[in-house]
């Protein structure tokens, strides 16, 4: 009994031996091929495991399909990097858009309106009370300033060219897409030393656990959408931990509210980033995350023109209503005239921004539009 016991064990090693897959070494770009000895595949314990791997190497072996990061832009305008930093994080920083001298020029058109500056006060302030986690000292509030593409040139350049920058045009279309329009009016955002910050908001869940399909986003078929995206150009240095804009990495995926806690930076605060950035970095972050802002601890006054983008159909703000805002509306470019578009299909002849920096866009046929003018006396529906 014992020997045929042994040898039905020992054919069935054999037979489960022959079967276990083979481990392949998946190499690094810039590595070379290992050529090293059988090694014992470990178990969680550390020991042995049951079936080491055997040499294979004069035997014919399936190829092993290696996925590499791209350092170069794709299709979407992004590095696969860059796309896999934002679908985890719901954040990325691309640094150095604008030179030393751009920003330079920005601030001191900023200086020279700095009576137009409105401090946030009393119930406008936006971190709680004194002695909340957000409030600051309790006394200085956040500062807004607008209008700034209405702004003569040369101060309104840099505020006017975050609309249409070829380093920044590629993220628009692989975020919000081809024929994206500006959303919101540019807000720039002033923290002097001891001012409150935000309670932390957006989030793509309501707090009563509603979806919130307005600042939504998702993933399908390779491609990320987001209802409403925020681009902020940083006008001065934040070092991590001195304050000013926060996020909670990954929250653009959750599926529960965030928790009020955490909202008030009471609770699990090593969830929250804190990211370093210098002049001339240029912030994309999804609407779709819980973000805010931290009190200002740094000696310096910090700076940051913020933006919001949608796709072609989606709107959140209603500013478009109106070209009042604008000021001379004359002399923006074809681009940016494209740019400021109301929201509307894009196949009804909507001018769209290529990756080159020209406007195109699908064309409605003639027939269509005249027969839409017999019925609804207009070209479009």
């Amino acid at each position: 009994f014992r020997p045929a016991l042994v040898r039905a064990m020992s054919q069935t090693a054999t037979s489960l031996a022959a079967v276990a897959p083979k481990v392949v070494s998946i190499q690094t770009r810039g590595s070379a091929a290992s050529s090293s000895s059988p090694r014992v595949v470990q178990g969680r314990t550390g020991r042995p495991a049951l079936f080491p791997s055997r040499d294979t190497s004069s035997r014919p072996r399936r190829a092993a399909t290696v996925v590499a990061m791209s350092s170069a832009h794709d299709n979407s305008g992004m590095s696969d990097m860059e796309r896999y930093l934002f679908d985890l994080n719901g954040f990325i920083i691309v640094r150095n858009v604008f030179t030393a001298d751009e920003i330079a020029r920005a601030n001191a058109a900023i200086d020279a309106r700095s009576e137009r500056i409105v401090e946030r006060k009393g119930d406008l302030r936006l971190g709680g009370n004194k002695g909340d986690p957000l409030a600051g000292d309790g006394v200085t509030g956040r500062a807004d300033l607008g209008g700034m593409l209405e702004w003569p040139a040369p101060d309104r350049d840099l505020f006017r060219s975050v609309l249409t920058h070829p380093k920044l045009v590629p993220y628009y279309h692989a975020l919000v897409g081809e024929a994206y329009r500006m959303d919101h009016l540019p807000l720039l955002i002033q923290q002097a030393p001891g001012a409150d910050g935000f309670v932390f908001h957006g989030g793509k869940m309501n707090d009563d656990g509603t979806w919130c399909d307005e600042l939504a986003y998702h993933w399908n078929q390779g491609r990320m959408y987001n209802r409403l995206l925020a681009v902020s150009v940083a006008l001065t240095r934040t070092e991590p931990g001195d304050g000013g804009f926060c996020v909670v990495r990954g929250s653009h995926k959750s599926n529960l509210p965030c928790p009020p806690s955490i909202q008030r930076y009471e609770e699990h605060r090593d969830l929250v980033d804190n990211p370093g950035l210098e002049p001339g970095d240029v912030l994309f972050f999804t609407e779709a995350s819980t973000h805010g802002t931290l009190p200002w601890s740094a000696e310096h006054t910090r700076r940051a023109a913020l933006y919001r983008f949608a796709p072609a159909t989606s709107a959140y703000g209603r500013a478009y209503l109106t070209q009042t805002h604008w000021g001379g509306m004359d002399d923006l470019t074809d681009a940016e005239r494209a740019v400021l578009e109301p929201p509307y299909h894009q196949r009804l002849d909507r001018p769209a921004l290529t990756m080159g920096g020209t406007v195109a866009g699908q064309r409605r046929a003639e027939f269509k539009k005249e027969h839409d003018a017999k019925v609804f006396g207009s070209k479009y529906f």
